[in-house]
C-alpha cells in the first residue's frame, strides 16, 4: 500500500471571502490559490486546507482540525483581543490548546507546546479528526486496508457530549474518534490522502472488495472506508 499521508483537509464554506479573509487577518496565512468555488491554504510543511464553497449546513460535534502554532499563548491574546469567541487554554497532556470560531462557525483547535518552537513563523495542520460509531471497528479497518498504525490513543472532554475516545494514525495524520451513533453522518472527500502508486493502491483497495471509484484524470480515486465516508486519494 503506497498511501502514506494526508495531502488535504477540506472544510465547506458559505462565504469564501470572508473565510479567506478572516484566515488572513487572524492567522496570518495567506491563501495561495483562490477560485470561484475554493480557497487554498498551504503551509511550510504538511498537508493543506481548502475550504470550499457549499451552502449545506455542517455540524461537528468537535473541532475537526488542529493547527499547532509557535506561541499558543500570544495567539491566544491577539484573538481575544480581534473579538474572536475563545475558550481559554488548557493543559492537554504535554501540550497548550484552545478553541477559536471561525466565521463558518467551526471550532478551529490551536495547539502549542509552553516553551514554543525554534522558528517564530512555524504553524502547520495537525491532522484531521474523523467521526466514527466504534473506534476499534474503525481501526482495524485503517489498519487491514491501509496499513494504518496507532500512534496514541486517549480521551478529550466535550462541552456537550462529555469525554470522546479517540486513536491517531501515525503517518496518515487522521485521529478517529468515536462519537453517539445519532450524532455519526457519512462524509463526502472531508480530505484527501497521497500516493505515489495510484494503480496499485487502486487495484488492491477494489480487490478486498472495497467500493472505490476511478477518477476521469487517472491519477485519482474515491474509496468508501468502514464507517461509510468517502476518501479521494490522489497521485503525490
Amino acid at each position: 500500500m503506497a498511501i502514506r499521508q494526508l495531502e488535504e483537509i477540506r472544510i465547506p464554506s458559505r462565504n469564501l471571502e470572508e473565510t479567506k479573509s478572516w484566515y488572513e487577518d487572524h492567522l496570518q496565512i495567506s491563501a495561495n490559490q483562490h477560485e470561484t468555488d475554493e480557497v487554498k491554504f498551504s503551509f511550510s510543511k504538511g498537508a493543506k486546507l481548502v475550504f470550499y464553497k457549499s451552502e449545506e449546513e455542517h455540524t461537528y460535534p468537535f473541532s475537526p482540525i488542529n493547527l499547532n502554532v509557535y506561541d499558543p499563548q500570544n495567539l491566544h491574546r491577539d484573538l481575544f483581543l480581534k473579538g474572536c469567541k475563545l475558550t481559554d487554554i488548557n493543559d492537554f497532556y504535554d501540550m497548550l490548546s484552545y478553541e477559536v470560531t471561525d466565521p463558518n462557525e467551526l471550532q478551529i483547535g490551536i495547539v502549542g507546546w509552553e516553551d514554543g518552537l525554534q522558528s517564530a513563523s512555524f504553524m502547520h495542520l495537525g491532522g484531521y479528526f474523523l467521526p466514527v460509531q466504534n473506534l476499534e471497528r474503525a481501526y482495524q479497518w485503517y489498519k487491514d486496508h491501509l496499513g494504518a498504525i496507532e500512534l496514541n490513543s486517549f480521551t478529550f472532554p466535550t462541552p456537550m457530549y462529555g469525554e470522546l475516545r479517540a486513536i491517531t494514525l501515525d503517518h496518515l495524520q487522521i485521529t478517529l474518534v468515536e462519537i453517539p451513533t445519532d450524532l455519526f453522518t457519512q462524509m463526502n472527500h472531508p480530505f484527501t490522502l497521497g500516493s505515489n502508486n495510484i494503480q496499485e493502491d487502486y487495484q488492491t483497495l477494489k480487490n478486498a472488495g472495497i467500493a472505490v471509484e476511478e477518477c476521469e484524470d487517472g491519477e485519482s480515486f474515491h474509496f468508501t472506508d468502514g464507517e461509510g465516508h468517502k476518501i479521494r486519494v490522489q497521485f503525490v
